[in-house]
């Protein structure tokens, strides 16, 4: 009976996840940080177009916006395309569905894989309760489900770290020393870094699990220096790779300690601003959803020294990555999705300490009060939420009048403040902004200036034929 117990609800759970992921599906790609995800959907969009080359990835922005250098060939070095690669095959090879649907349906499936590693290692650890709650969390929690199914590479890259980390459980909790378990956390790591280097702090739960089979120091460091030198090498070889593409790369050294605002970069390197947008804005409000911070607590605060300290090790893990990325974390909300599994645990654990405590009312209290912490949360959060998933119509017609009137070839401006989401959805190669006079910008190869700001009209038309006029926009042909 427990057994079927646990089929029940794990299956339900799944369901329930992978129901609510598949909503809006087929959105165009002008939601939330559409200007990130169509980047990284360009790369595969590219793939599809010119052939696979893991080696050159490309998008669309020419421009020194992103790296401060001309980008004329449209590099995109940032993670390792296995991602982009992926949904690019699938597409070319099955159809049927949209380029950007097979994005979304892979980050599905990475996030649902990440999700079956959290329920079963709070089940062995913890019990059923834990497993539960911890997993209903990661199932229906908006933010949660929103960053599931976006194109980005956070949570596929998240979705190999989880794996990585099964593998080193099994090796802890098996009674041989399976190197395969090793060879295999190892490889699956190597993956997650590859894709996004930032899950390098899921390291911590893996040295933890290798510390606990072995505990001893000697095989502790050796098991734990091979895992962390092999999984970093071909990351290293990636980023040592890149530099020879320096205009390809994304000006970066801002994610530990700055946000981008309007008055230029500003730090919040453990100033206030950092402390209230990451605890209390994001963490409380919109990915606890403000009442589930009692079960979060609960997880934290509440320790049993004869209970597993996954929990613990987890949210630490989380808690390094916070610290160290503040700017990013600060200027990016997406950025937290790599703690959505921490996050998961602390809950699950929390609630599971609560139901179990035996001074609280009767269980059946304590359960509908549970129950009820959950929907309001989930309610709460999904208010702040759900705009994300509107969509920029303007922008869809914007692009569809862009590619009627323009070639294939031809490149293009816009003044969309370096936001490329413009250039993805007309097929076009450009510069996301006129980052130079328009004169400059022609000499380089620019056709057609974009712009939404009709004030344009009387200071251009005197210069540069006038193609198109609506209420919303303009284009001019250089």
């Amino acid at each position: 009976m427990k057994f079927n117990a646990r089929y029940l609800f794990f299956g339900l759970l799944f369901i329930l996840a992978l129901l609510v992921r598949l909503y809006k599906i087929d959105n165009s790609m002008t939601e939330w940080f559409s200007w990130r995800q169509t980047d990284t959907m360009a790369v595969g969009k590219f793939f599809v177009k010119d052939g696979i080359d893991l080696l050159h990835p490309r998008y669309y922005d020419l421009s020194n916006i992103q790296s401060g250098l001309d980008n004329p060939q449209g590099y995109r070095m940032v993670e390792f395309p296995v991602y982009n690669a992926l949904f690019a095959t699938l597409y070319t090879t099955f159809g049927t569905f949209s380029l950007e649907v097979w994005a979304r349906l892979i980050a599905i499936v990475c996030s649902l894989l990440a999700m079956a590693v959290i329920v079963y290692i709070l089940d062995r650890e913890y019990g059923l309760t834990e497993a539960f709650f911890g997993g209903l969390f990661f199932a229906l929690a908006p933010f949660a489900v929103f960053y599931s199914r976006a194109t980005l590479p956070d949570m596929p890259s998240v979705s190999m770290a989880t794996i990585a980390l099964f593998f080193f459980y099994l090796y802890k909790t098996r009674e041989r020393k399976n190197l395969l378990y090793i060879v295999l956390g190892t490889a699956f790591f190597a993956l997650a870094l590859l894709i996004k280097p930032v899950v390098v702090f899921y390291a911590l739960i893996a040295v933890f699990f290798i510390w606990q089979k072995h505990k001893k120091v000697l095989p502790s460091l050796f098991w734990s220096g091979f895992f962390l030198m092999l999984a970093a090498l071909p990351v290293l070889v990636w980023r040592t790779y890149i530099k020879g593409f320096p205009e390809g790369i994304p000006a970066n050294s801002w994610l530990l300690t700055s946000v981008n605002t309007s008055a230029g970069l500003q730090s919040v390197f453990f100033r206030p601003a950092f402390f209230r947008w990451i605890f209390f804005e994001r963490l409380n409000n919109l990915i606890l959803g403000g009442y589930l911070t009692f079960f979060f607590l609960m997880g934290i605060l509440v320790v049993n020294p004869k209970k597993s300290k996954f929990h613990l090790i987890f949210g630490a893990a989380a808690l390094m990555y916070l610290l160290v990325f503040q700017g990013g974390n600060v200027q990016h909300e997406y950025y937290q999705t790599i703690i959505i599994p921490a996050v998961s645990v602390l809950v699950g654990v929390g609630a599971g300490l609560y139901l179990k405590e035996k001074k609280a009312p009767l269980l059946i209290l304590k359960l509908l009060f549970t129950i009820t912490i959950f929907v309001v949360s989930f309610l709460f959060s999904f208010y702040l939420v759900k705009d994300k998933y509107s969509e920029n119509q303007g922008q869809v017609l914007m692009a569809d009048v862009v590619r009627s009137l323009t070639k294939e070839t031809d490149i293009i401006v816009t003044d969309s403040m370096g936001d490329t989401t413009l250039l993805y959805l007309a097929d076009r190669k450009g510069y996301p902004a006129p980052y130079r006079e328009l004169p400059l910008l022609k000499e380089q190869g620019a056709r057609y200036f974009v712009t939404m700001n009709l004030e344009y009209k009387a200071k251009l038309v005197p210069q540069y034929k006038l193609v198109f006029e609506n209420d919303s926009f303009l284009i001019f042909a250089l």
